[in-house]
C-alpha cells in the first residue's frame, strides 16, 4: 500500500482536493472553516509530492544515460 501511495501520490492527493468541495452537497452544515483549512493542507501537501517528483525527474535528468546501464541490464 505504501508503495502505491508512493507512486501515486500527487494523483491521490489531486483526487482529494476535488472532492473535499463536495463534502458541501453531502454534509449541507460542514463549516466553511473546515473546508478551507482541509483544502489548504490538501495543497500544501500536493505541493510537497509535486516538490518530491520534481526532485525525481531532475535527478534522472542529470543521470548520464550513457554510464546508466540499471535500464537495459
Amino acid at each position: 500500500m505504501l508503495d502505491f501511495i508512493s507512486k501515486h501520490g500527487v494523483r491521490i492527493f489531486a483526487v482529494l482536493s476535488a472532492l473535499v468541495p463536495a463534502l458541501v452537497l453531502v454534509w449541507p452544515n460542514v463549516p466553511w472553516e473546515a473546508l478551507v483549512a482541509a483544502s489548504a493542507g490538501l495543497l500544501g501537501v500536493g505541493v510537497a509530492a509535486a516538490t518530491h517528483e520534481d526532485t525525481k525527474t531532475a535527478s534522472a535528468l542529470a543521470t548520464d544515460p550513457t554510464t546508466d546501464d540499471t535500464q537495459w541490464g
